[in-house]
């Protein structure tokens, strides 16, 4: 009875295709086709409320000269190359604490993948309260132990450091990452390290770095695009560009070219710059990678 349906059997790679197919489109209607549709806005003036008419390259022009266009790049660049090399070198470092086996290794593993899952609305309202410098613990704790107590998310100078010190906790994809890749390290090399007297710090330097390096920089490209992302609903929630637009990032600006001003073209076009932005890091980040002899090709992973 069943042999009629024989022909229906399908081959191992077409269901491999068939599962990949609810991500596949996925990704063309929620990413492809929203990018291109905010790339054909960009040339036009559209306040959502009137049909929209041709501009040129006039959005751009408009954003370029918008001074909180320039300051807002430069505090998106300052919180994405300072917090992401810290973020991959923090996980592989935590990930090489955390390698070998113990009794409550796996608690301390789930404490640190905790602040990951998150959700991101969540975690700036925890961190709210954390640097609050009225009741905030941190400043009860320099206070308890004689050191001044910045006012963090209100003071200008401060408000950035907060930001890259709240960066640095949401480290457990990294982790888990980085502790699979040394888990893929043969221990041999290590043990013939031991026996030709290298120490800790020469074996993480000369042997599990450059072997895990494919990984970590892939960590860091991934860190680097999500960045962007990521700091939006941590600004908007925590300081809104504030204060005095110290925290005043990229993605805040399109939002409030977009959906305070209505102004969908410039919005377009900034969003642009930023992907623009995005690709120039992983590029550079790609140079130094090549500088340094780390290949990203399937051979490279095979340890």
């Amino acid at each position: 009875m069943f042999e009629r349906f024989s022909i229906l059997r399908l081959s191992h790679h077409t269901r491999w295709r068939l599962l990949l197919l609810p991500y596949v489109l996925g990704v063309i209607i929620l990413v492809i086709v929203p990018a291109l549709f905010s790339f054909a806005l960009a040339f036009f003036h559209y306040d959502a409320l009137s049909p929209p008419v041709w501009a040129g390259r006039l959005n751009f022009v408009l954003a370029y000269t918008d001074e909180l266009f320039a300051l807002s790049i430069r505090n998106s660049l300052s919180l994405i190359l300072i917090p992401v090399p810290l973020r991959v070198f923090g996980s592989f470092l935590l990930a090489r604490l955390m390698q070998r086996n113990g009794r409550f290794l796996s608690w301390f593993r789930s404490a640190i993948y905790l602040p990951s899952v998150v959700p991101a609305a969540a975690f700036a309202l925890a961190w709210l309260w954390i640097l609050n410098p009225l009741y905030g613990p941190v400043n009860l704790l320099l206070t308890a132990i004689g050191l001044p107590a910045p006012a963090w998310l209100v003071d200008p100078v401060w408000a950035k450091p907060a930001l890259v010190l709240m960066g640095l906790w949401p480290i457990g994809e990294g982790f888990i990452v980085s502790l699979a890749a040394l888990y893929d390290i043969p221990p041999e090399l290590e043990d013939a390290a031991r026996i030709d007297g290298a120490g800790a710090v020469a074996i993480i330097g000369h042997i599990l770095l450059p072997l895990t390096a494919p990984i970590l920089l892939l960590l860091t490209f991934r860190d680097a695009i999500f960045t962007f992302q990521e700091s939006f609903t941590h600004i908007y929630l925590m300081t809104q560009g504030g204060p005095y637009y110290a925290t005043y990032t990229l993605p805040l600006f399109i939002y409030e070219q977009g959906f305070d001003l209505r102004a969908f073209g410039i919005a377009g076009a900034a969003l642009w710059v930023m992907y623009a932005l995005t690709g120039l890091i992983v590029t550079v980040l790609y140079i130094i990678a090549k500088q340094w002899n780390v290949g990203t090709t399937e051979e490279t992973f095979v340890l």
